[in-house]
């Protein structure tokens, strides 16, 4: 319960300020590290849809999303769509091993600290706390088209709303 209402207080705190993310923008020239290989460079998949998802490991919504990104991999993954997730807990480098043999994400995980997350969302640095989860989907050219933070309407139809998104941007 104690976890629920620290990310609740962080969800409430982040909200405001990610209504003044702006999009499109270009997104954040910033490497994912990964804890024993070489960071994940959004640059590299320029030509693809992305979808960015900051997520924690102590966050129900964030570990109900990987069903749906998933999902999302395998059926758009074909036609030029990749997933790409970071964890924001504090000493997430450490957690990462063990989250990923417990859920087994079929795409890439790294992780990002509060500044990092804050940079990449284009987040008021004065907010102390970050919301999650956090969606980000990119263009073909590297463009974040939309930001969503976990409290946003879209993920009450999270499924249906994520694959509307990454339809739309997989048009020519």
């Amino acid at each position: 319960m104690r976890k629920q209402a620290v990310l609740v207080a962080c969800a409430v705190a982040l909200s405001a300020a990610a209504v003044f993310a702006v999009t499109p923008r270009p997104v954040a020239d910033l490497p994912i590290p990964v804890p024993a290989g070489r960071p994940i460079d959004l640059k590299q998949y320029r030509g693809k849809v992305v979808l960015v998802a900051v997520i924690s490991k102590d966050c129900e919504a964030c570990i109900m999303s990987l069903d749906v990104l998933n999902r999302a991999q395998k059926d758009f993954g074909p036609k030029g769509f990749q997933v790409i997730a970071a964890i924001g807990d504090p000493n997430a480098a450490y957690l990462l091993a063990g989250f990923i043999k417990k859920y087994h994400p079929s795409f890439p995980v790294g992780f990002l600290d509060q500044d990092q997350i804050i940079r990449l969302g284009d987040f008021d640095k004065k907010t102390p706390h970050v919301v999650v989860p956090i969606f980000l989907f990119i263009d073909r050219k590297g463009t974040v088209r939309q930001q969503l933070t976990g409290d946003d309407v879209f993920f009450k139809t999270e499924e249906a709303s994520t694959r509307k998104t990454i339809q739309d941007l997989l048009k020519p």
